[in-house]
């Protein structure tokens, strides 16, 4: 089978994985908001928070050094997997020294124990980062399905389960731990690797200075797509981080869902093809046409359709989350179109070009989230979306010109879908002034069916190849 079908059926399996779990976390989400308050949520966020920067750093970059590594597998496992070991034991000693300091920063001094206990979490994560990448860099998101699933299955239960039972913030806190130990577990049973005694010295060397460009670029990428929940966390209260994180969360589950796609296929996939000597040009353009046709109708529907989408799935108690919703749709958005070029620096080397990239990014958005903290919490929101816009149309400026794809082919990629977007909004906002008086259930469910429809209807007259190219792409791979 060719690398361009692998990749299209490895794309199919990763999106049902990550849908399905992404699903299963909206739903537990939707129902926990009606058991937990939203101070409860901000305080579990602050944890979150810390441990998503920690972990950008925790294995030393070692997991996507493995994907890439052309050679010697069991060696280059091996490698991972030691320091991946030694790593989650440390960060979870660390974990208990800084949780104080953590919860000070975050003004939330009842986070503290929280920080500590998911601590362990560093300790379970790692023991399966050898056998996630391993199944990452031979394609196999079929595989990775039954973990993805079951973390995000277990880890509602059991936070619904103790909410119920009146657990608050400590039913998250559980309910996260117990979903990491069942896809460690399962990796484990997934992917047949196992480590042995064995120490290859040799291999260390070049697998971290291969891992410190990654490191840099994911340390740098976390700041700046984390930054507003520290922010928040540091000039808002409790209540108004969960609030806050509650919005991000519904983008996370239909929007930014197809990015983390993406990424996980895209990276082993070009480094595939660019091993091989291939070029990456047209399936850079062919990536980008897809997510752009999926990610910009679900942000315009998100983002015109946010109140009542609060409203039905979460109650008038996370109303304030509305606007806040409708802002981050748009970031999302920006944040999706952008995201194929860093794979593709990524997978021919160029961690180094890719972590300045970041950096840049980062010296737009802290300063404008700072400015926008001084206004307000839809203020924030609304900093961090206008800095993303001009972060992203640089960072494709350059990674055009890096691939010798000319800016105006890139942007006849986006053409179809923005004009069908434009017309799906103008729709909408007609039907909003129409729907007063529908019941918020109606105005959600009309307003999703009217804006499938005239976005499709109009997205098939503006690119008509495009259901010819998914089908010889997608459904051509099932048949091989």
């Amino acid at each position: 089978m060719s690398v361009g079908r692998l990749t299209a059926r490895a794309a199919v399996w990763a999106f049902l994985a990550t849908a399905g779990s992404r699903v299963i976390t909206l739903i537990g989400l939707v129902l926990l908001a009606r058991l937990l308050a939203p101070a409860e949520f901000g305080l579990i966020a602050v944890a979150l928070v810390y441990i998503t920067y920690a972990e950008t750093i925790g294995d030393l970059g070692t997991g996507m050094a493995l994907v890439y590594w052309p050679d010697r597998r069991h060696d280059a496992a091996q490698v991972t997997f030691i320091i991946n070991l030694v790593a989650g034991v440390l960060w979870c000693l660390l974990t208990l020294l800084l949780a104080p300091l953590v919860a000070d920063f975050s003004n939330a001094p009842a986070s503290t124990a929280i920080i500590q206990i998911l601590g362990v979490s560093f300790i379970v994560r790692y023991l399966g980062n050898t056998h996630d990448a391993l199944a990452q860099k031979d394609l196999r998101f079929r595989a990775r399905m039954i973990p993805e699933v079951a973390l995000a299955l277990l880890k509602a239960i059991v936070a619904l389960t103790l909410a119920w039972f009146g657990f608050g913030a400590w039913s998250l806190v559980w309910g996260h731990l117990a979903g990491l130990v069942a896809r460690t577990v399962l990796l484990w049973i997934i992917v047949p690797w196992r480590p042995t005694l064995t120490l290859p010295r040799d291999l260390f060397g070049p697998m971290l200075r291969y891992g410190r460009g990654i490191i840099a670029v994911n340390m740098i990428a976390a700041v700046a797509h984390h930054a507003d929940l520290v922010i928040v966390a540091r000039y808002f209260n409790t209540t108004a981080l969960g609030l806050y994180q509650m919005a991000t969360k519904i983008p996370e589950t239909t929007v930014i869902v197809l990015l983390w796609v993406v990424s996980r296929v895209l990276f082993p996939a070009f480094s595939r093809l660019h091993a091989a000597g291939e070029s990456l040009r047209t399936p850079y353009l062919t990536a980008t046409r897809y997510v752009a046709s999926l990610t910009l109708p679900a942000a315009t529907g998100l983002m015109l359709l946010a109140h009542p989408i609060v409203l039905v799935f979460f109650g008038e108690q996370w109303m304030p989350a509305a606007p806040i919703l409708g802002v981050l749709a748009l970031h999302a958005a920006a944040r999706c179109i952008g995201s194929s070029g860093g794979d593709v620096l990524k997978a021919t080397g160029r961690a180094g070009l890719l972590a300045r990239l970041a950096l840049l990014k980062v010296s737009i958005i802290v300063p404008a989230l700072l400015f926008g903290a001084t206004r307000g919490l839809l203020a924030v929101a609304v900093a961090l979306a206008c800095a993303e816009l001009v972060a992203t149309s640089i960072a494709l400026t350059l990674a055009t010109r890096i691939l010798k794809v000319r800016l105006l082919t890139f942007l006849r990629t986006l053409i179809p879908s923005v004009a069908s977007c434009v017309v799906m909004g103008f729709a909408l906002l007609v039907y909003r002034q129409l729907n007063t008086d529908l019941i918020p259930v109606a105005q959600l469910g009309f307003g999703v069916a009217l804006g499938a429809l005239v976005y499709g209807s109009t997205l098939a007259i503006l690119d008509r190849k495009l259901i010819g190219r998914v089908r010889s792409h997608f459904l051509a791979s099932k048949a091989t």
